[in-house]
């Protein structure tokens, strides 16, 4: 136990800092007009940063228009059974055919497990990280389901998403069914000094497609505080809710619509992010 402080310890102050312009100028490199450009912006800074990857392709698409899909791996290190950091980089199309900025959902999360990937590139890791940039997941986890039905699929020991997380400084996650992981998380999070909510029911996103296959997830998210708690409320509570009759999150009204725009993402959050994916694969790291 002392050497995981220790080492989470040494992993916040290496990546701890200042909020950088560059990373709202990462963010905006995805706002695109279809999928084939945030694909390229995606390759683009991977090039940058120096993160070799390969490019996995999957039959998709919507219910009769089929379409190839793209998930983008980044694999560092090695060792029997692999840890996967996810984040899916697509987004989604109005009625009027014009893709939304998607930068909520999901080019923050997006930047922020790259930069998380450059940090533990430098780590010495027991299990192989595969960090994965997840294509289709609007349509339905399409990108995700391929991997998890795919064969390297037995080697996954735990999953960590990353969904939404462009603004606030509370983390929430879905609660791991696997008790070994959820320690895992708690330990990351105590490392942090970050109060994460644990969310029984989540919103849906990637990690959906591992737990069908019976294999050790989670998803996380960050936004403002108030914002969280009404959206465990407003999943979690049902009827005893308190919430006014007809109230919907305000996340919920703004994604996968015109209002998920930059000026909602805060560099700072995309920051927060990354550290927090350098400190749970870390964590899941040293407890298996």
């Amino acid at each position: 136990m002392r050497r995981l402080a220790a080492v989470l310890a040494g992993v916040i102050a290496l990546v701890a800092g200042p909020a950088s312009a560059g990373t709202i100028e990462d963010v905006a490199t995805f706002i695109q007009p279809d999928q084939p450009g945030r694909l390229k912006a995606l390759e683009a800074l991977l090039k940058r940063e120096g993160l070799s990857y390969e490019i996995q392709t999957f039959d998709g698409g919507a219910k009769g228009k089929p379409a190839k899909g793209y998930n983008v791996v980044v694999t560092i290190g090695s060792g029997d059974k692999d840890i996967l950091l996810t984040a899916h980089y697509d987004a989604v199309f109005l009625k009027d055919g014009k893709m939304v900025e998607g930068v909520v959902d999901n080019a923050a999360s997006v930047v922020g497990i790259i930069q998380a990937a450059k940090v533990l590139k430098g780590q010495k890791l027991k299990h192989r990280l595969r960090v994965i940039f997840f294509d289709q997941e609007e349509l339905g986890l399409i990108g995700a389901k391929a991997y998890a039905a795919g064969p390297d699929a037995g080697r996954v020991a735990a999953v960590i998403n990353f969904d939404v997380n462009a603004f606030g400084n509370t983390p929430f996650f879905s609660e791991p069914k696997d008790p070994a992981l959820s320690a895992a998380v708690r330990r990351a999070c105590a490392a942090a000094k970050t109060d994460c909510v644990s969310f029984p029911v989540y919103p849906p996103s990637d990690y959906l497609a591992f737990r069908a296959k019976g294999i050790p997830e989670t998803s996380f998210s960050i936004m403002g505080q108030k914002d969280v708690h009404q959206l465990w409320l407003f999943m979690n509570a049902g009827k005893d809710s308190g919430l006014a009759e007809g109230f919907v999150p305000g996340v919920l009204a703004q994604i996968h619509t015109d209002k998920d725009t930059l000026s909602a993402v805060d560099p700072k959050t995309v920051e927060l992010a990354g550290r927090l994916a350098v400190q749970l694969v870390t964590a899941v790291d040293a407890a298996e």
